[in-house]
Protein backbone atom coordinates (compact mmCIF):
# COMPACT_ATOMS: atom_id res chain seq x y z
CA UNK A 1 0.00 0.00 0.00
CA UNK A 2 1.23 3.76 -0.65
CA UNK A 3 2.74 5.38 1.99
CA UNK A 4 3.11 8.59 3.56
CA UNK A 5 6.67 10.46 3.68
CA UNK A 6 7.75 13.17 5.34
CA UNK A 7 10.58 14.18 2.85
CA UNK A 8 12.49 15.76 5.38
CA UNK A 9 12.87 12.81 7.61
CA UNK A 10 12.74 10.18 4.62
CA UNK A 11 15.64 7.91 4.40
CA UNK A 12 17.89 8.58 1.26
CA UNK A 13 17.57 4.90 -0.30
CA UNK A 14 13.49 5.61 0.02
CA UNK A 15 14.00 8.82 -1.91
CA UNK A 16 16.15 7.41 -4.37
CA UNK A 17 13.60 4.80 -5.35
CA UNK A 18 10.85 7.69 -5.08
CA UNK A 19 12.69 10.08 -7.39
CA UNK A 20 13.76 7.07 -10.20
CA UNK A 21 10.91 5.23 -10.22
CA UNK A 22 11.02 2.38 -13.17
CA UNK A 23 13.79 3.16 -15.24
CA UNK A 24 13.96 0.42 -17.51
CA UNK A 25 16.89 -2.06 -17.96
CA UNK A 26 17.73 -1.57 -22.12
CA UNK A 27 21.32 -2.85 -21.86
CA UNK A 28 20.54 -6.31 -20.68
CA UNK A 29 17.48 -6.80 -23.39
CA UNK A 30 20.01 -5.33 -25.88
CA UNK A 31 21.68 -8.34 -27.77
CA UNK A 32 18.16 -10.15 -27.58
CA UNK A 33 16.32 -7.24 -29.19
CA UNK A 34 19.20 -7.12 -31.70
CA UNK A 35 18.73 -10.67 -32.46
CA UNK A 36 15.06 -10.02 -33.51
CA UNK A 37 15.56 -6.75 -35.65
CA UNK A 38 18.53 -8.98 -37.37
CA UNK A 39 16.00 -11.87 -38.26
CA UNK A 40 13.21 -9.36 -39.56
CA UNK A 41 16.28 -7.45 -41.60
CA UNK A 42 17.00 -11.61 -42.86
CA UNK A 43 13.86 -12.86 -43.23
CA UNK A 44 11.36 -9.99 -43.90
CA UNK A 45 7.78 -11.22 -43.35
CA UNK A 46 8.30 -14.94 -42.69
CA UNK A 47 10.39 -13.09 -39.47
CA UNK A 48 6.96 -11.32 -38.86
CA UNK A 49 4.81 -13.67 -39.07
CA UNK A 50 7.24 -16.06 -36.80
CA UNK A 51 7.71 -14.00 -34.07
CA UNK A 52 4.12 -12.78 -33.61
CA UNK A 53 3.09 -16.98 -33.10
CA UNK A 54 5.38 -16.88 -30.47
CA UNK A 55 3.96 -13.72 -28.51
CA UNK A 56 1.07 -12.35 -29.58
CA UNK A 57 -0.89 -14.64 -31.98
CA UNK A 58 -0.27 -18.55 -32.55
CA UNK A 59 -2.75 -19.02 -35.82
CA UNK A 60 -0.87 -15.45 -37.34
CA UNK A 61 -0.53 -15.84 -41.17
CA UNK A 62 1.25 -13.37 -43.70
CA UNK A 63 -1.75 -12.56 -44.73
CA UNK A 64 -3.09 -11.30 -41.93
CA UNK A 65 -0.35 -8.97 -41.49
CA UNK A 66 -1.85 -6.17 -43.82
CA UNK A 67 -5.05 -4.47 -42.79
CA UNK A 68 -7.46 -4.98 -45.91
CA UNK A 69 -10.32 -2.53 -47.19
CA UNK A 70 -12.55 -5.23 -46.01
CA UNK A 71 -10.67 -5.85 -43.02
CA UNK A 72 -11.81 -2.22 -42.33
CA UNK A 73 -15.68 -3.02 -43.25
CA UNK A 74 -15.36 -5.98 -40.89
CA UNK A 75 -13.85 -3.77 -38.21
CA UNK A 76 -16.76 -0.98 -38.50
CA UNK A 77 -19.42 -3.31 -38.33
CA UNK A 78 -17.69 -4.75 -34.98
CA UNK A 79 -17.43 -1.33 -33.03
CA UNK A 80 -20.37 0.15 -31.22
CA UNK A 81 -21.68 3.22 -33.49
CA UNK A 82 -21.42 5.43 -30.31
CA UNK A 83 -18.04 4.70 -29.75
CA UNK A 84 -16.93 5.43 -32.90
CA UNK A 85 -19.32 8.82 -32.95
CA UNK A 86 -17.29 9.47 -29.83
CA UNK A 87 -13.72 8.76 -31.69
CA UNK A 88 -14.74 11.40 -33.79
CA UNK A 89 -15.76 14.00 -31.86
CA UNK A 90 -12.28 13.37 -29.55
CA UNK A 91 -10.45 13.16 -32.93
CA UNK A 92 -12.17 16.66 -33.88
CA UNK A 93 -10.97 18.40 -30.30
CA UNK A 94 -7.43 16.82 -30.76
CA UNK A 95 -7.35 18.22 -34.82
CA UNK A 96 -7.97 21.45 -33.70
CA UNK A 97 -5.59 21.17 -30.90
CA UNK A 98 -2.53 20.12 -33.52
CA UNK A 99 -4.10 22.72 -36.34
CA UNK A 100 -3.46 25.44 -33.85
CA UNK A 101 -0.09 23.75 -32.82
CA UNK A 102 0.23 24.08 -36.64
CA UNK A 103 -0.59 27.38 -37.25
CA UNK A 104 1.85 28.55 -34.60
CA UNK A 105 4.88 27.46 -36.63
CA UNK A 106 6.55 29.60 -38.58
CA UNK A 107 6.76 27.73 -42.11
CA UNK A 108 9.50 30.01 -43.83
CA UNK A 109 11.61 32.50 -42.28
CA UNK A 110 14.32 34.91 -43.79
CA UNK A 111 17.01 37.38 -42.90
CA UNK A 112 19.48 39.54 -44.19
CA UNK A 113 22.27 39.29 -42.25
CA UNK A 114 24.42 41.69 -44.26
CA UNK A 115 24.27 43.08 -47.69
CA UNK A 116 23.64 40.42 -50.55
CA UNK A 117 23.24 37.62 -47.64
CA UNK A 118 19.69 36.07 -47.29
CA UNK A 119 19.23 33.34 -44.62
CA UNK A 120 16.09 31.46 -44.15
CA UNK A 121 15.12 28.44 -43.03
CA UNK A 122 11.85 26.04 -43.55
CA UNK A 123 10.03 23.47 -41.90
CA UNK A 124 8.07 20.43 -44.08
CA UNK A 125 6.95 17.17 -43.66
CA UNK A 126 8.67 14.19 -42.59
CA UNK A 127 7.73 11.72 -45.28
CA UNK A 128 6.28 9.00 -43.92
CA UNK A 129 6.26 7.92 -40.56
CA UNK A 130 5.20 4.83 -38.29
CA UNK A 131 2.90 4.79 -35.21
CA UNK A 132 3.39 2.38 -32.96
CA UNK A 133 0.15 1.14 -31.05
CA UNK A 134 0.45 -1.09 -28.00
CA UNK A 135 -2.00 -3.62 -26.96
CA UNK A 136 -0.74 -5.76 -24.44
CA UNK A 137 -1.48 -5.07 -21.03
CA UNK A 138 -4.26 -2.56 -22.73
CA UNK A 139 -5.43 -1.75 -26.23
CA UNK A 140 -4.75 1.41 -26.99
CA UNK A 141 -6.87 2.92 -30.05
CA UNK A 142 -6.75 6.51 -28.27
CA UNK A 143 -3.06 6.09 -29.06
CA UNK A 144 -3.71 5.74 -32.90
CA UNK A 145 -5.72 9.03 -32.55
CA UNK A 146 -3.77 11.45 -31.11
CA UNK A 147 -0.41 10.55 -33.29
CA UNK A 148 -2.12 10.29 -36.69
CA UNK A 149 -3.92 13.50 -35.88
CA UNK A 150 -0.37 15.34 -35.21
CA UNK A 151 1.10 13.41 -38.26
CA UNK A 152 -1.69 14.91 -40.49
CA UNK A 153 -2.02 18.13 -39.05
CA UNK A 154 2.04 18.04 -39.90
CA UNK A 155 1.27 17.63 -43.57
CA UNK A 156 2.69 13.78 -43.26
CA UNK A 157 1.54 11.84 -46.70
CA UNK A 158 2.31 8.40 -45.46
CA UNK A 159 0.72 7.41 -42.23
CA UNK A 160 1.59 4.39 -41.39
CA UNK A 161 0.26 2.05 -38.10
CA UNK A 162 1.23 -0.70 -36.30
CA UNK A 163 -0.31 -2.70 -33.63
CA UNK A 164 0.19 -6.46 -31.97
CA UNK A 165 -2.85 -8.76 -32.65
CA UNK A 166 -3.58 -10.45 -29.39
CA UNK A 167 -6.66 -9.94 -29.73
CA UNK A 168 -9.12 -8.78 -33.49
CA UNK A 169 -8.81 -4.99 -31.56
CA UNK A 170 -11.26 -3.59 -34.02
CA UNK A 171 -11.67 -0.33 -32.18
CA UNK A 172 -7.56 0.05 -32.99
CA UNK A 173 -8.38 -0.60 -36.83
CA UNK A 174 -11.29 2.28 -36.46
CA UNK A 175 -9.64 4.90 -34.59
CA UNK A 176 -6.20 4.09 -36.98
CA UNK A 177 -8.75 5.07 -40.12
CA UNK A 178 -10.78 8.31 -38.80
CA UNK A 179 -7.41 9.63 -37.39
CA UNK A 180 -5.96 9.89 -40.97
CA UNK A 181 -3.53 6.77 -41.23
CA UNK A 182 -2.97 5.43 -44.90
CA UNK A 183 -1.63 1.89 -44.13
CA UNK A 184 -2.47 -0.58 -41.27
CA UNK A 185 -0.58 -3.73 -40.22
CA UNK A 186 -1.34 -6.08 -37.56
CA UNK A 187 2.19 -6.57 -36.46
CA UNK A 188 3.75 -5.37 -32.73
CA UNK A 189 6.79 -5.85 -30.68
CA UNK A 190 10.46 -5.83 -31.74
CA UNK A 191 9.68 -7.10 -35.17
CA UNK A 192 7.10 -3.98 -36.03
CA UNK A 193 9.58 -1.76 -35.08
CA UNK A 194 12.03 -3.47 -37.23
CA UNK A 195 9.77 -3.27 -39.98
CA UNK A 196 9.11 -0.12 -40.04
CA UNK A 197 12.56 0.67 -40.03
CA UNK A 198 14.09 -1.63 -42.69
CA UNK A 199 10.87 -3.08 -44.11
CA UNK A 200 9.86 -5.99 -45.36
CA UNK A 201 7.94 -7.62 -48.25
CA UNK A 202 4.74 -6.22 -47.16
CA UNK A 203 6.02 -2.96 -45.04
CA UNK A 204 8.07 -0.61 -47.04
CA UNK A 205 10.27 1.38 -44.58
CA UNK A 206 9.65 4.91 -42.78
CA UNK A 207 11.35 8.02 -42.13
CA UNK A 208 10.04 8.33 -38.50
CA UNK A 209 9.19 5.90 -35.49
CA UNK A 210 6.70 7.69 -32.96
CA UNK A 211 5.17 5.91 -30.17
CA UNK A 212 4.89 4.14 -26.67
CA UNK A 213 5.55 0.54 -25.91
CA UNK A 214 6.69 -1.96 -23.51
CA UNK A 215 11.04 -1.79 -22.90
CA UNK A 216 11.59 -4.01 -25.74
CA UNK A 217 10.11 -1.65 -28.14
CA UNK A 218 11.91 1.28 -26.41
CA UNK A 219 15.09 -0.68 -27.10
CA UNK A 220 14.22 -1.42 -30.38
CA UNK A 221 13.63 2.20 -31.35
CA UNK A 222 16.96 3.11 -29.67
CA UNK A 223 18.78 0.49 -31.79
CA UNK A 224 17.50 1.98 -35.08
CA UNK A 225 17.58 5.09 -34.21
CA UNK A 226 19.88 7.01 -36.91
CA UNK A 227 18.17 4.58 -39.46
CA UNK A 228 15.32 6.21 -38.87
CA UNK A 229 14.52 9.06 -36.50
CA UNK A 230 12.08 8.67 -33.00
CA UNK A 231 10.32 10.62 -30.85
CA UNK A 232 11.05 9.68 -27.49
CA UNK A 233 12.03 6.43 -25.12
CA UNK A 234 9.15 6.27 -23.50
CA UNK A 235 8.82 4.86 -20.16
CA UNK A 236 6.01 3.43 -17.61
CA UNK A 237 3.00 5.89 -16.74
CA UNK A 238 3.81 8.12 -14.26
CA UNK A 239 2.10 11.47 -12.23
CA UNK A 240 2.61 13.79 -9.43
CA UNK A 241 -0.03 15.61 -8.25
CA UNK A 242 0.22 19.08 -5.89
CA UNK A 243 -1.66 19.54 -2.95
CA UNK A 244 -2.59 22.00 -0.26
CA UNK A 245 -5.44 22.26 2.52
CA UNK A 246 -7.87 23.30 -0.37
CA UNK A 247 -7.44 20.10 -2.17
CA UNK A 248 -10.35 17.31 -2.59
CA UNK A 249 -8.29 13.84 -0.89
CA UNK A 250 -10.89 11.55 -2.81
CA UNK A 251 -10.00 13.41 -6.24
CA UNK A 252 -6.16 13.18 -5.12
CA UNK A 253 -6.51 9.38 -4.56
CA UNK A 254 -8.58 8.57 -7.63
CA UNK A 255 -6.04 10.38 -9.77
CA UNK A 256 -3.36 8.30 -7.94
CA UNK A 257 -4.96 5.17 -8.74
CA UNK A 258 -5.79 5.94 -12.27
CA UNK A 259 -2.00 6.19 -12.59
CA UNK A 260 -1.67 2.85 -10.75
CA UNK A 261 -4.05 0.77 -13.18
CA UNK A 262 -1.19 1.07 -16.17
CA UNK A 263 0.89 -1.26 -14.58
CA UNK A 264 2.55 -2.60 -11.84
CA UNK A 265 5.91 0.13 -12.60
CA UNK A 266 3.73 2.83 -12.99
CA UNK A 267 3.69 5.56 -10.35
CA UNK A 268 1.04 8.03 -8.48
CA UNK A 269 3.05 10.78 -6.53
CA UNK A 270 0.99 13.42 -4.45
CA UNK A 271 2.72 15.90 -2.96
CA UNK A 272 1.54 18.57 -0.20
CA UNK A 273 1.89 20.98 2.24
CA UNK A 274 -0.30 19.32 4.49
CA UNK A 275 -0.42 16.44 6.75
CA UNK A 276 -4.47 16.45 7.11
CA UNK A 277 -4.78 16.38 3.49
CA UNK A 278 -1.90 13.63 3.44
CA UNK A 279 -3.66 11.50 5.81
CA UNK A 280 -7.00 12.08 4.62
CA UNK A 281 -5.67 11.00 0.72
CA UNK A 282 -4.68 7.44 2.10
CA UNK A 283 -7.34 6.70 3.74
CA UNK A 284 -9.18 7.64 0.08
CA UNK A 285 -6.71 5.15 -1.57
CA UNK A 286 -7.54 2.36 0.94
CA UNK A 287 -11.31 3.23 0.25
CA UNK A 288 -11.39 3.61 -3.62
CA UNK A 289 -8.80 0.69 -4.18
CA UNK A 290 -10.78 -2.48 -4.19
CA UNK A 291 -13.81 -1.51 -5.81
CA UNK A 292 -11.56 -1.22 -9.25
CA UNK A 293 -10.93 -3.78 -11.69
CA UNK A 294 -7.07 -4.41 -12.52
CA UNK A 295 -5.95 -5.34 -8.54
CA UNK A 296 -3.04 -6.79 -9.36
CA UNK A 297 -1.51 -3.97 -11.54
CA UNK A 298 -2.91 -1.09 -8.49
CA UNK A 299 -1.46 -2.50 -5.33
CA UNK A 300 2.21 -3.72 -7.42
CA UNK A 301 2.47 0.04 -8.00
CA UNK A 302 0.94 1.41 -5.32
CA UNK A 303 3.82 -0.41 -2.82
CA UNK A 304 7.06 0.04 -5.14
CA UNK A 305 7.31 3.70 -6.66
CA UNK A 306 3.87 5.96 -5.47
CA UNK A 307 3.93 8.17 -2.70
CA UNK A 308 2.19 10.64 -0.61
CA UNK A 309 5.03 12.98 0.70
CA UNK A 310 4.78 15.84 2.92
CA UNK A 311 6.57 19.15 2.73
CA UNK A 312 6.96 22.00 4.61
CA UNK A 313 5.86 25.03 1.91
CA UNK A 314 4.30 25.58 -1.52
CA UNK A 315 7.45 26.21 -3.09
CA UNK A 316 9.26 23.30 -1.51
CA UNK A 317 6.35 21.61 -3.38
CA UNK A 318 7.06 23.29 -6.88
CA UNK A 319 11.16 22.58 -6.44
CA UNK A 320 9.97 19.12 -5.46
CA UNK A 321 8.22 18.79 -8.92
CA UNK A 322 10.76 20.64 -10.91
CA UNK A 323 13.12 17.73 -9.63
CA UNK A 324 10.87 15.08 -10.29
CA UNK A 325 10.34 15.99 -14.15
CA UNK A 326 7.11 14.24 -13.63
CA UNK A 327 5.37 13.12 -17.24
CA UNK A 328 1.80 14.27 -16.11
CA UNK A 329 1.68 16.92 -13.21
CA UNK A 330 -1.36 17.99 -11.89
CA UNK A 331 -2.14 20.82 -9.61
CA UNK A 332 -4.51 20.57 -6.85
CA UNK A 333 -3.68 24.14 -5.43
CA UNK A 334 -6.02 27.06 -4.58
CA UNK A 335 -4.20 29.11 -7.42
CA UNK A 336 -3.21 26.73 -9.76
CA UNK A 337 -2.68 28.68 -13.15
CA UNK A 338 -0.56 30.75 -11.08
CA UNK A 339 2.37 28.01 -10.37
CA UNK A 340 2.31 27.84 -14.05
CA UNK A 341 5.59 29.70 -15.22
CA UNK A 342 7.42 28.35 -11.85
CA UNK A 343 6.73 24.44 -13.16
CA UNK A 344 9.18 23.97 -15.69
CA UNK A 345 9.82 20.40 -15.65
CA UNK A 346 6.66 18.82 -16.75
CA UNK A 347 5.22 16.47 -20.16
CA UNK A 348 1.79 18.35 -19.94
CA UNK A 349 0.45 20.08 -16.98
CA UNK A 350 -3.09 19.47 -15.72
CA UNK A 351 -4.46 22.71 -13.63
CA UNK A 352 -7.20 22.78 -11.50
CA UNK A 353 -9.77 19.63 -9.30
CA UNK A 354 -11.31 19.35 -12.49
CA UNK A 355 -8.31 18.65 -15.09
CA UNK A 356 -7.27 15.11 -13.97
CA UNK A 357 -4.61 13.20 -16.27
CA UNK A 358 -7.83 11.16 -17.84
CA UNK A 359 -9.10 14.15 -19.36
CA UNK A 360 -5.88 14.56 -21.11
CA UNK A 361 -5.27 11.23 -22.16
CA UNK A 362 -8.82 11.14 -23.58
CA UNK A 363 -10.68 14.08 -24.68
CA UNK A 364 -8.90 17.63 -24.03
CA UNK A 365 -7.00 17.53 -26.98
CA UNK A 366 -3.38 17.74 -25.98
CA UNK A 367 -1.17 14.83 -26.70
CA UNK A 368 -0.77 12.35 -24.02
CA UNK A 369 2.57 10.28 -25.73
CA UNK A 370 4.75 12.25 -23.63
CA UNK A 371 7.98 12.37 -21.89
CA UNK A 372 8.92 10.03 -19.06
CA UNK A 373 11.30 9.75 -16.02
CA UNK A 374 13.50 12.16 -16.33
CA UNK A 375 13.13 13.49 -19.74
CA UNK A 376 10.98 16.52 -19.25
CA UNK A 377 14.04 18.05 -18.22
CA UNK A 378 15.09 17.79 -21.80
CA UNK A 379 12.19 16.43 -24.34
CA UNK A 380 8.56 17.52 -25.63
CA UNK A 381 5.34 16.03 -26.05
CA UNK A 382 4.55 14.31 -28.89
CA UNK A 383 2.83 16.92 -31.65
CA UNK A 384 2.54 18.39 -35.06
CA UNK A 385 6.95 19.86 -34.66
CA UNK A 386 8.10 16.65 -34.39
CA UNK A 387 6.39 15.28 -37.69
CA UNK A 388 8.18 17.68 -39.26
CA UNK A 389 11.84 18.66 -40.19
CA UNK A 390 13.90 22.06 -40.72
CA UNK A 391 15.97 23.14 -43.47
CA UNK A 392 18.08 26.14 -43.82
CA UNK A 393 18.80 27.91 -46.99
CA UNK A 394 21.01 30.93 -48.14
CA UNK A 395 20.43 32.96 -51.07
CA UNK A 396 24.16 35.29 -51.64
CA UNK A 397 24.45 37.96 -54.63
CA UNK A 398 28.38 38.22 -56.03
CA UNK A 399 28.71 41.03 -53.19
CA UNK A 400 27.16 38.91 -50.74
CA UNK A 401 29.50 36.55 -51.36
CA UNK A 402 32.43 39.10 -51.32
CA UNK A 403 31.37 40.77 -48.11
CA UNK A 404 31.66 37.10 -46.55
CA UNK A 405 34.93 36.14 -48.71
CA UNK A 406 37.54 37.05 -46.04
CA UNK A 407 35.75 35.19 -43.23
CA UNK A 408 35.86 32.25 -45.42
CA UNK A 409 39.29 32.73 -46.07
CA UNK A 410 40.70 32.62 -42.81
CA UNK A 411 39.04 30.14 -41.07
CA UNK A 412 38.99 27.83 -43.75
CA UNK A 413 43.07 28.59 -42.86
CA UNK A 414 42.88 28.10 -39.63
CA UNK A 415 41.09 24.25 -39.74
CA UNK A 416 43.26 23.65 -42.95
CA UNK A 417 41.03 22.99 -45.29
CA UNK A 418 42.53 24.50 -48.61
CA UNK A 419 39.46 23.61 -51.20
CA UNK A 420 36.91 25.40 -49.15
CA UNK A 421 38.73 28.62 -49.40
CA UNK A 422 39.63 27.89 -53.50
CA UNK A 423 35.62 26.66 -53.80
CA UNK A 424 35.33 31.01 -52.79
CA UNK A 425 37.90 32.56 -54.50
CA UNK A 426 37.31 30.40 -57.34
CA UNK A 427 34.65 32.49 -58.21
CA UNK A 428 36.48 35.75 -58.13
CA UNK A 429 38.98 35.07 -60.77
CA UNK A 430 41.43 33.37 -58.78
CA UNK A 431 42.60 30.05 -60.64
CA UNK A 432 43.84 26.73 -58.58
CA UNK A 433 47.71 26.20 -58.70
Amino acid sequence: MIKIYQWNKTPAKDKKRILSRSQADMESIQPYVQGIISDVRKRGDQALVYHTKKFDNKKFTERMIRVTKRDVETAYRAVDPKVVKTMRRQIKISSAYAKKERATLTIDWKIETTSGVITGMRLTPIGSVGLYVPAGKAPLPVVAQILAVAAKAAGVPRIVVCFPPTADLPEIIVSAVEAGATEIYRVGGVQAIAALAYGTQTIKPVNFIAGPGNPYVQSAKLQVFGKVGIDMLSGPSEALILADKTSHPAYLAADVLARCEHGSDSAGVVVTDSMKIAKETLAEVIRQAPALKRQKYIQDALTRFSAIIVVNSLDEMVSFANEYSAEHLEVQTKNPKSLLSRLTNAGSIFLGNYAPVAVGDYASGTNHCLPTGVAPKFASPVGVRMFMKASGYQYLTKGGLKTLKPIVETLSDVEGLDAHKRSVQIRFGKKQT
